[in-house]
Formats: structure tokens, sequence, C-alpha cells
């Protein structure tokens, strides 16, 4: 091969490889982008925790006995602030709902409850049905 081909040949794979980590990211990117992001339960977040701290702070049998009922605890208000949160925010929506149904003619109350039906089926897709009623 000359010199020539050999450069060819270069450029011939580094533009494959480019495509191909270009369109790598760009349906990286697309399927992200559809995937719902759920928190995590309490538990799950508690148990990280456990095990985070015993890795990285060397904790004493005793001091792990000590801080568990800590965690426990800690995740218990942030579920029941979810909870509130979540529930606060199903209330704004459904008091804005209503103020807005007031000033609407009768055809655009249909065409309103229309768009909700929508939105409630995009959240039930994207989130689940759990994350979609008060």
């Amino acid at each position: 091969m000359n010199s020539l081909s050999k450069w060819k040949l270069g450029v011939y794979v580094l533009a494959i490889f480019l495509a191909g980590g270009g369109s790598g990211a760009l349906i990286a990117w697309q399927v992200c982008r559809r995937m719902p992001v759920t928190p995590l339960p309490p538990a799950e977040i508690g148990a990280r925790l456990r095990v985070r701290f015993q890795s990285r702070l060397a904790l004493t049998p005793d001091q792990a006995q000590k801080i568990d009922p800590m965690i426990d605890q800690g995740m218990h208000r942030v579920e029941a602030i979810r909870k509130e949160t979540a529930s606060q925010v199903f209330a704004n929506v459904t008091t804005l709902h209503e103020q807005v149904l007031a000033v609407l003619t009768p055809e655009q109350k249909v065409k309103f409850e229309e768009l909700e039906r929508e939105r409630r089926e995009h959240l039930r897709q994207k989130f689940g049905p759990a994350t979609n009623s008060p």
C-alpha cells in the first residue's frame, strides 16, 4: 500500500467511527429521553446509605446499630414529604383546572377535558398509573 492509500484508509476508518459514535449517541439520547425517571423508594435509599456509611466510614457494629434507626426514621420522613408534596401538587392542579373551566365556553370546556385526558394518559405512559392520581 502506498502512503496515499493508507491515508485514505485512515480517513475512512475515522469517518465510520465518528458515524457510529454519532448514531449511538443519538439513539441513547432518544431512549433516555423517553425513559421515566422515578425516584428510588425510601427503603432502597436507606439500604444504599447503610452500605455507603459502612464502606466509607468503617462503622463499628455498635455505631451501625445506632445509625440504623436514624436512617429508618429519615426515610419515613422522606416518604411522608413525598406524599404530602404530591397531594399539594394534585390539589393545586385541580384548583387551577376549576378556575380555568369557570372562564371557558361549553365548547372550550369539552376541548379542555380532552386536553386533560391526553395529559393524564401521557403521565400514565411515562410514569405509570400510581403517579397520576391524588
